[in-house]
């Protein structure tokens, strides 16, 4: 009687398996050759709804678990698997229908392919090397979204010495700008003169402007193309300045930029190329460049950048946004004194370390930058008052300030130099805005360190209420902690 009754149970089940579609993997096809990011197809009834789910497993090893959701076209289900963390080579993908039933999961079906992982392997790599050269063709130009990111981890020296490895976080989102590349003008040497500037944000709701926090303001301020100022370049086929210069900018009315119009300006140099034919492996003396504006001296510049030694590797080649790319690392690492802030509060970082890192994908079909990062991270001691692992309406915990470090560009504008840091609020905030032809920005000019920041841009104005989190409550005060920043430049190509 009881083989009877689970018969009947496990018999509803295949019922039920058959009534929703047969599970199977549509795509990708067996043996497929695979790179990047992939779509995983299954029939679009295949999977019961409110009880079914999918397992993955990857040479028999569980991945995860997910609920599939419907394709663009409406007509399968899918799934995105990430093949850059799977090691290049055959591999077999299985996915295992689970379906509830009394509470306890169960396996209904099964589906597998091969297939064959090739994000570096197929990416052919000449025994001399290869030469990294930016390709400048007139009238071409390349859009950049650049975000910005900062994470600040504090743990007390208490908790340190106890060997707690679970550190108080902070995660902030910046603002985030569209960056135009344009190139005027190509030179028979391989040079080219390329045209910076500031673009309306088009991808939030298509708009015609964009909204960034000026230095030393309080909130964020809407910049039309008409405010949007070219930076010039003439730079070599490995991306070195040979001169840089800010013209007069004329806006949609015809007036030369000047009295009190806005001319919002944006240095953030392309990376700097290996000379040399290099492969994986190889090391080189690189350069960070990072735009310096003074436009003060407007008429006087001949040079938007700053450069400094860096040690350069390339690292492998890879597929990227769907082009064979060289992965290049350049570094730095130095020690010297930076302020963090804390609420209204400047705190000395004792003991600092700064590394600087800028991981770079160029595309060796198109000869262009296609994704490039910059982090800085600081790590030191500091006073801020509270031990880890404590919380409440205290004062919140902010990147660095102002002062010297590695930076990796600046927006900038009108009366003089701001600070050299990026201004990281809740909500976004890009800064060293500032207004053109005399009208200088709010609060009087251009405070260092003010609001939380990181490096990149200058700063905007106070963090708001809380700082970063609103870090603090009881605790140990006047306790030494050490905390870890770590300010993050994403550009990636649009177009």
């Amino acid at each position: 009687m009881k083989r009877a009754v689970w018969s009947i149970i496990f018999g509803g089940a295949s019922v039920l398996a058959v009534a929703q579609g047969s599970f199977t993997i549509v795509r990708p096809f067996d043996g497929s050759k695979v790179r990047e990011t992939i779509k995983v197809l299954m029939p679009k009834s295949s999977v019961p709804e409110g009880t079914g789910y999918v397992g993955v497993f990857l040479d028999g090893q569980f991945r995860e678990a997910f609920v599939p959701k419907a394709s663009k076209d409406g007509k399968y289900l899918e799934y995105s698997l990430n093949t850059k963390s799977i090691e290049d080579g055959s591999h077999k993908l299985e996915l295992k229908l689970y379906v509830d039933y009394s509470s306890q999961p169960r396996i209904v079906d099964t589906s597998s392919v091969d297939i064959v992982v090739a994000n570096k392997s197929s990416i052919n790599v000449p025994e001399d090397g290869i030469s990294m050269r930016y390709a400048f063709r007139p009238g071409t130009e390349s859009v950049y979204r650049l975000r910005q990111r900062q994470v600040v981890n504090v743990i007390s020296e208490s908790d340190q010495k106890k060997g707690s490895d679970r550190p108080f976080e902070i995660n902030e989102e910046g603002e985030a700008i569209r960056l135009l590349y344009a190139c005027d003008n190509a030179y028979a040497n391989g040079e080219g003169l390329m045209r910076l500037q500031v673009l309306a944000d088009k991808g939030i709701n298509n708009r015609e402007y964009a909204k960034l926090t000026t230095t030393g303001a309080s909130a964020a301020q809407k910049f039309y193309p008409e405010n949007m100022a070219p930076i010039y370049m003439r730079i070599t086929s490995t991306g070195r300045e040979i001169f840089g210069s800010v013209p007069d900018y004329f806006g949609f009315d015809g007036n030369v930029g000047g009295g009190d119009r806005l001319g919002l300006y944006a240095s953030f140099p392309l990376p700097v190329l290996p000379t040399k034919s290099v492969r994986p492996g190889d090391t080189w003396q690189a350069a960070f460049q990072q735009g310096a504006l003074d436009l003060n001296k407007k008429s006087e510049v001949n040079t938007v950048v700053t450069t400094t030694i860096a040690r350069g590797e390339f690292k492998w080649v890879e597929w990227e946004q769907g082009h064979p790319c060289a992965v290049i690392k350049n570094s730095i690492a130095q020690g010297s004194p930076v302020k963090a802030k804390v609420g209204s509060q400047f705190q000395d970082i004792a003991d600092r370390k700064v590394s600087v890192e800028e991981t770079i994908w160029f595309a060796l079909d198109t000869k262009q930058i296609v994704q490039y990062y910059r982090d800085i991270t600081t790590e030191g001691k500091a006073d801020f008052g509270f031990t880890s692992g404590n919380s409440g309406d205290g004062a919140g915990v902010s990147g660095p300030g102002g002062g010297s470090r590695p930076s990796g560009g600046r927006l900038g504008g009108g009366s003089g130099k701001g600070p050299d840091d990026f201004s990281h609020k809740k909500g976004g905030a890009t800064g060293l805005l500032q207004k053109g032809g005399g009208a200088r920005p709010p609060s009087g000019g251009a405070p260092r360190g003010g609001g939380a920041s990181a490096p990149g841009v200058g700063a905007g104005g106070p963090p708001p209420s809380g700082g970063a989190g609103g870090v603090g409550g009881a605790g140990a005060q006047g306790a030494p902690s050490f905390v870890r920043i770590r300010s993050q430049l994403i550009f990636t190509l649009e177009k």
